[in-house]
């Protein structure tokens, strides 16, 4: 591994110069691995699907199983599924944060990131994450930095062991402990949760029950 593929960072103040050089790899349909506020994360660009193709690759999982699209905030959301009233409860109360909402899309079907009219949507409190999205042009797709259906990882030594040179450029933020994020499919108005995560699902059904909106 060549060492300046590997860049160390700092997860809560990171340099933007050192993040302006992920955006150009993935600009150039590299893949990148950085921090999240969860775990690490395998990013690409989403708006080539040649670039999707290899991330699932690397990833080893079906393409016709999406990965998620990265949005700077909440209200950028509309652009790519329907925010309905759950959506929406659940988008004020947890996000910026640990939490994957799959919405029925707005946008085309595209393989790799919409699939039967879903799309799933990530809003990171990372502040890796948010920088890196502050920078990009581009849409922004990530999946856990692991083979799929295989253990989260917690430091880039361990993803650099299992992934190598199919990555093309590595963020070490230091060791990353935190559930991966929970996934709520409210595509359909009546939240599903499709994995447990960070936020617990006790704590899903209170908000969704809420009366507000």
């Amino acid at each position: 591994m060549n060492e300046s593929r590997i860049i160390k960072i700092d997860c809560n103040s990171p340099d933007k110069g050192l993040l302006g050089q992920a955006v150009a790899t993935l600009e150039e349909g590299g893949l990148v691995v950085a921090p999240t506020e969860t775990r690490y994360g395998l990013l690409a660009r989403a708006d080539q699907e040649k670039i999707l193709k290899k991330l699932f690759e690397v990833k080893q999982r079906s393409i016709t199983m999406p990965t998620s699209i990265f949005v700077r905030q909440v209200s950028d959301i509309a652009n790519w599924g329907d925010l309905n009233a759950a959506a929406l409860k659940l988008a004020r109360r947890y996000l910026p944060g640990p939490l994957t909402l799959v919405l029925k899309a707005v946008i085309p079907e595209q393989p790799g990131l919409v699939a039967g009219r879903k799309i799933g949507i990530r809003v990171s409190s990372s502040a890796v994450m948010q920088a890196i999205l502050e920078i990009a042009d581009f849409p922004l797709s990530a999946t856990s930095a692991n083979i799929s259906g295989g253990p989260e990882l917690e430091s880039v030594t361990d993803v650099i062991a299992l992934l190598g040179d199919r990555v093309d450029l590595y963020l070490d933020g230091g060791p990353l402990t935190a559930m991966p994020s929970t996934v709520v499919d409210c595509s359909a108005g009546h939240p599903v949760i499709l994995r447990q995560g960070s936020i617990g699902a006790d704590e899903i059904k209170k908000v969704v029950s809420d009366g507000s909106v």
